[in-house]
């Protein structure tokens, strides 16, 4: 029986070793060499609104925004590279998702479904090396769709022939509940990631 294995991201796969506000001063520190706390707020109600609106690339057009906000010189797109660099510098993967998603891409096909835009996700799978694992990314702005829309996981079976659907994800509204919904099969991934990771090493 073939398995489609889709995950989530943020708080599944990837671990954030410091707050989202943190990441973000970093990053426009780095472009900008000093931040107002303002413009930490600007970016991230920005890109906020921006998915909301199932924008393709709201961290560019949160960067547009601080740069309109901002005093002197200032690109969007060197921005947003900044950003991505402290947001993989503050992201980890646990050796044992690494190992687990390896051998069970040699039986399953995996995927991501996530709300974030396919540049930033792809960005960040390919900087922490598991890119090759998945066969497919799903994001919100191409399914027209966010989660918790059960809609999203609709389109994302779509995209795969498989006899089996199943979702790994943190959120029980969105991974869960959505995912049930749209015939899937949940898991709920709760905060004791090493150990979740571990155990699916161990079966696989």
């Amino acid at each position: 029986m073939t398995a489609a294995i889709f995950f989530a991201l943020d708080g599944t796969l990837f671990s954030r070793t410091e707050a989202r506000e943190e990441i973000v001063e970093r990053g426009l520190e780095r472009a900008l060499g000093s931040v107002d706390p303002a413009l930490v707020e600007t970016y991230l109600e920005t890109i906020d609104e921006r998915r909301a609106a199932l924008d393709p690339n709201p961290q560019r057009a949160g960067a547009k925004a601080v740069c309109d906000a901002a005093d002197g010189d200032c690109a969007p797109d060197a921005l947003v590279a900044a950003l991505r660099e402290a947001e993989i510098e503050a992201t980890s993967v646990p050796d044992a998702a690494r190992s687990a998603l390896s051998a069970l891409s040699e039986t399953d096909y995996l995927g991501i479904i996530t709300n974030g835009g396919r540049e930033r996700q792809t960005a960040r799978l390919d900087a922490h090396d598991i890119d090759d694992l998945f066969e497919t990314v799903v994001t919100a702005a191409e399914a027209g769709a966010r989660k918790p829309d059960p809609a999203i996981y609709e389109y994302a079976r779509e995209q795969v022939d498989a006899d089996e659907y199943v979702m790994v994800g943190d959120d029980y509204e969105g991974d869960v509940e959505a995912a049930r919904e749209a015939g899937f099969v949940p898991v709920h991934y709760e905060d004791d990631g090493p150990s979740f990771w571990r155990a699916l090493d161990a079966m696989v």
